[in-house]
């Protein structure tokens, strides 16, 4: 299948055949060979590890140093390296025989509906700067100045590829999940100006501003170069945004300010000792009635068996996602409590999908009383 390229960037022949095989490629390995991981651990790894300590094992970390050893498993987890660092290379192939192009064409000039507002002074947390997340070549931070899209060009190329290359379901977008989510949930809810936390590329943001129409919308990113492409991109398409290069965990923006505060996926990319600190931000800059509601990958650990767990927890160790693990051990209700936030008005749930067939997606927050 061809690969659909985004706004700005395009793709030959040959680009997009690259692209095409990556992602065939992801989708043999995670798909057809995935599930031979399950064979190996219930056939060798877990009576082996049974017979040389009378027990099965006690948790994923077991499991997973016991399976570093399994030759199915280094075999799937070099290719699966193989095959993200393919992904990686096919978005760089374009990005570099464009860049200039690109540039221009993210260039904002003439009369703008929203405003794009870049901070070279903000340190980039070490939880985004320390590690190249997803293993995107220099990161989600890294910035060359000077109108710079590197970052946000990386993101936006490989985007797609990613993850259909995990088997997700394409057809539930996550941030219309969250919306149809917070409608429901809050059908009173009538927000005049909302944030969007992460916004990264703005691939979300759009279906805020659709959402919300008569709503004043921002949205933020520790990143420069993610959010000079969002701005463009929402330029592009006709949609006021108020973008500015922030951290969540200390925003500059006024007590009081918002009456929804949201993000899409973002919580696992940010770590133990940020999270306390967003949510305590969140309660601050939010409206007293007001609505937070952060949604992320569906995976409470709490509620999958072991070999799910450990199976799930790749990115933890492979993938550049230190604080993948750690957020679905993580009572995620605790730190919205400790913000502020009452038992009774705090959430932790699935976000059921369209096809209504499962939850696909998973939303934490509440409404400040």
């Amino acid at each position: 299948m061809a690969v659909v390229n985004h706004m700005f960037l395009e793709a030959n022949h040959d680009e997009n055949a690259r692209d095409a095989f990556v992602l065939n490629l992801k989708w043999h390995i995670n798909l057809g060979l995935g599930p031979g991981l399950k064979k190996v651990y219930e056939q060798k790894a877990k009576p082996a590890f049974k017979k040389e300590t009378g027990r099965d094992f006690k948790n994923r970390h077991e499991l997973r140093k016991h399976m570093l050893d399994e030759d199915y498993f280094q075999s799937w987890a070099s290719m699966w390296r193989t095959a993200q660092h393919l992904m990686w290379e096919s978005a760089e192939t374009k990005i570099d025989r464009q860049y200039d192009e690109l540039v221009d064409k993210t260039t904002v000039t003439g009369k703008k509906r929203g405003t794009l507002k870049t901070n070279p002074k903000l340190e980039v947390p070490r939880y985004v700067a320390a590690v190249d997340i997803h293993e995107q070549p220099g990161g989600y931070g890294f910035d060359a100045g000077d109108g710079d899209i590197t970052a946000g060009a990386f993101y936006d190329a490989a985007g797609g590829i990613y993850g259909r290359g995990q088997g997700l379901a394409m057809t539930d977008s996550p941030a219309t999940a969250l919306i149809n989510f917070v409608k429901a949930r809050y059908p009173d809810l009538k927000p005049k100006r909302i944030l969007e936390e992460g916004c990264s590329v703005g691939g979300s943001t759009a279906a805020w501003v659709d959402a919300f129409p008569d709503a004043e919308i921002h949205a933020i990113d520790v990143s420069a170069g993610m959010i000079r492409m969002a701005h463009a991109k929402m330029e592009r398409l006709g949609k006021k945004v108020h973008f500015s290069q922030q951290n969540a965990e200390h925003t500059e923006f006024p007590d009081n300010h918002f009456d929804l505060i949201v993000s899409n996926i973002m919580l696992h990319e940010t770590s133990g000792k940020a999270l306390p600190h967003i949510m305590n931000d969140c309660y601050r800059i939010l409206k007293p009635g007001g609505v937070v509601a952060h949604m992320d990958v569906p995976l409470r650990n709490r509620d999958l068996d072991i070999y799910t767990q450990w199976y799930r927890d790749w990115s933890t160790h492979f993938n550049n996602e230190p604080f993948w693990g750690a957020l679905h051990d993580l009572d995620i209700k605790k730190p919205i409590l400790a913000a502020g936030f009452k038992k009774e008005e705090a959430f932790d749930e699935f976000i059921p999908n369209t096809a209504g067939n499962g939850g696909v997606w998973w939303a934490a927050g509440g409404r400040k009383v």
